[in-house]
């Protein structure tokens, strides 16, 4: 879900939203919201909302009263408030309950009614005492709070014992009268008294606001560690690098990759320490400086980490059991030969896999191919188009790298090669690939057949319905994003995969992303499927690494047979690709013409670069952007 800041044009709604974000990330998105966006029919915001952050009065109130009345839940500050009881109207009533002076909110409380306002004036500094503490905040000597019994206490002004900040009768309205933004002792309170998610460890951390990403890995198969070396001297190929028998990097110092939109901080380590750790994350004890926000940390380690040392370094992910896991689900391959998976970039908590390779053309350009990003958490992951993603652990977080030679005369039409009319097909592909790497994992065929593919790129799943007169519910396990970047005669293509269900404001929004493998409901995962199946009380078979395993080794042998025959384009792949998807059989409705034409879809694939085919709605209708 995501958490909304009001309005866009208010001086602290970026600080308001950094704050919110290193407490609530990743189980909730902070985002900012512009008057017109909040304003506008056409965006039902509520639907995705779990918190509304009100700094200012909104131009238009029903939005907000309807948001309001479903309990959602509302964070005021800076707020003068007062009570009413009873929600009759009055002649100064516009509508349902909004008030013709516009610079006056009213929200339904109970059987009483709550009347907001945002009072602009000079603050002075002043203390709140709250849970037997005193914090020190900044006061708006006009704004207060006269709210009468009914409602929790959040915090008093020490001066004068008047309520500084307080939770509705009903329990989803908080209101505070300082100033924003609200310090972390008062903010931290309030959002778990509203009920929202919040690690505790996370909670208590004295890290600086907003910073939370952890140094990523790059890691090479242990049959293929020489590949590592490899793209080391790639990166900075006029370092003098000393190399010992066991392949160990033994530099003495750090050294710094710039790029466009990120500058990368790579650490030589030698030694990896198992005892003496500190309290806070270890891999932290590895960096030769002091981790910044604007440097991105990557650690190159001169061997591949034990199973001890993957305990306390990535605890979340087991490389080693991932690199196990490719070598089951595919056939032995040469030691100098690059597979999908060989060389390994993971980071447990990173921005986002596919925006550091996209959004960096130099580090794209030298990294090997096929290069793969893992991460356990993402805090800004990407979506089509403008879409913004946060992801909790439990899911398959991962962007591809290929680079891959355009075809063209000079070229000699490389059998490697792809000609540009045909990368479209590449989320197909790998859409194929999840599905049928579904059925690798689930070779009695249990749970794999319930995966399903929705056109164009996304990943479903079939459950059990609620509404008695469904068959199954159909719910979203995953989907996949091509990024393609043209150089010359080669394109480098990123492939990553993203999850969600609501679509508003040009951000999507869900508490998941990627392949949902070992996720908890409400959000429906792999796991979910498999828990079908099997008996009550038995453990998963399935963890992230084996299902990560699996899903490039298929895509990998789809995606030779591909270039193998690149001429046919996605004909040799058209009857595996409808066998797998939901729509064989479904009526549609032609909406580019006037009247409607309806007509069955017999399993043929729509190519309508110029359409937007909802199937799930059962629409074609023209593009609007």
């Amino acid at each position: 879900m995501n958490v909304l800041v009001y309005p866009s044009t208010h001086p602290h709604a970026s600080t308001v939203q950094r704050h919110l974000s290193s407490i609530l990330v990743p189980h909730y998105l902070p985002q900012i919201i512009s008057p017109d966006v909040l304003a506008a029919p056409e965006n039902p915001w509520q639907t995705a909302c779990g918190l509304l952050v009100l700094l200012a009065a909104p131009d238009h109130h029903a939005g907000i009263r309807q948001y309001a009345e479903t309990r959602g839940k509302i964070l005021a500050l800076g707020v003068n408030a007062s009570k009413s009881q009873g929600l009759h109207e009055t002649a100064s009533s516009f509508g349902l309950g909004v008030l013709r002076d516009t610079s006056i909110l009213r929200l339904v409380d109970g059987k009483a009614s709550l009347h907001l306002s945002f009072p602009s004036q000079a603050t002075t500094p002043a203390t709140v005492n709250h849970s037997e503490c005193e914090t020190a905040i900044t006061r708006i000597p006009s704004a207060s709070l006269d709210l009468g019994s009914g409602v929790r206490v959040l915090g008093r002004y020490a001066d004068d014992k008047t309520l500084a900040g307080a939770l509705s009768e009903n329990g989803t309205i908080a209101l505070w009268s300082c100033a924003p933004p609200l310090p972390e002792q008062l903010l931290i309170p309030t959002l778990s008294a509203l009920g929202l998610r919040i690690d505790l460890l996370k909670s208590t951390e004295s890290q600086q606001p907003g910073f939370s990403l952890l140094p990523q890995l790059l890691l090479a198969h242990p049959k293929k560690w020489d590949i590592q070396r490899r793209v080391v001297h790639t990166l900075f190929p006029d370092r003098n690098l000393e190399m010992d028998g066991t392949h160990k990097v033994i530099p003495s110092e750090s050294a710094v990759f710039p790029d466009e939109h990120d500058n990368f901080r790579f650490h030589f380590v030698h030694e990896i320490p198992t005892s003496d750790l500190p309290s806070d994350h270890p891999i932290l004890t590895l960096l030769s400086g002091v981790p910044k926000e604007e440097v991105k940390d990557v650690i190159l380690a001169a061997q591949l980490l034990t199973a001890e040392q993957e305990k306390y370094y990535t605890p979340r992910f087991s490389p080693s059991t991932f690199f196990s896991a490719l070598d089951e689900f595919r056939p032995t391959s040469k030691a100098d030969e690059l597979l999908m998976g060989d060389v390994l970039l993971y980071g447990e908590v990173v921005t986002s896999t596919q925006t550091m390779l996209d959004k960096n053309p130099k580090l794209l350009r030298t990294l090997p191919s096929p290069l793969l990003s893992l991460a356990t958490k993402q805090v800004a992951g990407r979506g089509r188009g403008k879409n913004a993603w946060l992801s909790p652990a439990g899911s398959m977080l991962a962007s591809l790298k290929l680079s891959i030679p355009l075809k063209s005369v000079d070229s000699g039409y490389d059998s490697r090669s792809i000609r540009p009319s045909n990368l479209v097909f590449i989320q197909y592909l790998f859409a194929l690939a999840v599905v049928e790497a579904c059925q690798a994992l689930d070779p009695a065929n249990k749970w794999a057949p319930k995966v399903k593919l929705k056109w164009p790129n996304d990943i479903y799943g079939e459950f059990p319905a609620e509404e008695t007169w469904k068959n199954v519910e159909l719910k979203k396990l995953g989907g996949i994003l091509v990024n393609t970047s043209f150089r010359g005669n080669t394109v480098d293509v990123i492939i990553g995969m993203y999850r969600s269900s609501v679509s508003y404001l040009h951000l999507r929004v869900d508490p998941g992303c990627g392949l949902n493998v070992l996720n908890e409901p409400p959000i429906s995962s792999l796991a979910q499927l498999e828990a079908l199946t099997r008996g009550q009380g038995v453990a998963s078979s399935l963890s992230v690494e084996q299902v990560t395993a699996a899903v490039f080794t298929t895509f990998e042998r789809i995606w030779n047979s591909f270039l193998a025959e690149e001429s046919e384009g996605f004909r040799p792949f058209m009857e595996r690709y409808t066998s797998q998807w939901l729509h064989s059989g479904q009526t549609v409705t032609l909406t580019t013409i006037f009247p409607s034409h309806h007509g069955s879809h017999g399993g043929h694939h729509a190519r309508l670069r110029a359409f937007a085919f909802d199937m799930m709605k059962g629409l074609i209708k023209t593009k609007t952007s």
